[in-house]
């Protein structure tokens, strides 16, 4: 027979597990994010796999689009597309996903996508990352000072005249991973030259005014004075914070949980 004093204590177990589960997922949802992570040229929403699956893991809403003419979007390749195409890619997906407090992540070219983004959608950006990314200024091209010529002479010929093969390189990922490297170089698609040159428009500064980092991936063979100047202006400006990761350009497909979780530790800044 169950006494009174028995059903009391069983009663106060429950109501026990019952506040600490509430705290536990009060404790989730206030550690919960939701990011927006954009790839880089050449590649695709693909890139982002293993840290989006980590981020996942931790409770967080993750969104990686794929841009227009990119990865299983090849079909929609066209030469009228360009970066106020792509821009609006990931505009629309915050807006009709209805985001809010989004942690916007940019890598590689992507950079200068995401400060479209965020100079029209400042409210909604809790913090914008530069993932090894371009950083544009109002007027600037993907490939400043550069026309349809010199993109020939850098890349070779280009496809129906719009469409630049990617490089023969891993992008940092170092040979050590064959698998992964094999997987990088199977999934690349031709860029449409119409988003290296068309000038980015920032009337209202881009991601200035917003919370943001720089993050570098380190492991490069040598560097020029001019990039070594760059990255020393991200340290030393006060409205940048600054990171590093140890590895090559692709930190997505090396490192991913250690992406991941440097994105998480930013995160909690928002």
């Amino acid at each position: 027979m169950i006494t009174r004093r028995q059903l009391a204590k069983s009663a106060a177990a429950v109501a026990a597990t019952s506040v600490a589960a509430n705290a536990s997922a009060q404790e989730t949802a206030t550690k919960r994010q939701t990011f927006v992570m954009v790839h880089g040229a050449w590649h695709g929403g693909w890139c982002w796999r293993d840290v989006r699956n980590h981020l996942q893991d931790q409770g967080h809403r993750v969104f990686t689009p794929t841009l227009t003419g990119h990865g299983e979007r090849i079909h929609l390749r066209h030469p009228d597309v360009n970066v106020d195409t792509h821009v609006q890619d990931i505009i629309n997906v915050i807006e009709w996903e209805e985001l809010l407090n989004v942690v916007l992540v940019g890598h590689s070219y992507a950079g200068v996508i995401i400060s479209g983004v965020c100079d029209a959608l400042k409210e909604r950006i809790a913090h914008a990352i530069f993932l090894d990314a371009g950083v544009p200024k109002d007027g600037d091209q993907v490939i400043n000072g550069r026309d349809i010529e010199d993109i020939k002479e850098i890349f070779g010929p280009l496809e129906d005249g719009y469409l630049a093969n990617a490089p023969n390189t891993t992008f940092g990922v170092p040979n050590t991973m064959p698998k992964k490297v094999a997987w990088l170089r199977r999934r690349l698609t031709q860029q449409l030259t119409g988003t290296w040159l068309q000038k980015i428009s920032l009337p209202n500064g881009g991601s200035d005014g917003l919370p943001r980092t720089f993050i570098f991936c380190n492991d490069r063979p040598q560097m020029t004075e001019q990039q070594i100047a760059r990255l020393q202006g991200f340290k030393d400006d006060p409205t940048w914070d600054y990171m590093e990761l140890p590895c090559g350009h692709d930190s997505m497909v090396i490192l991913p949980v250690e992406t991941a979780e440097m994105f998480e530790r930013i995160a909690r800044q928002a």
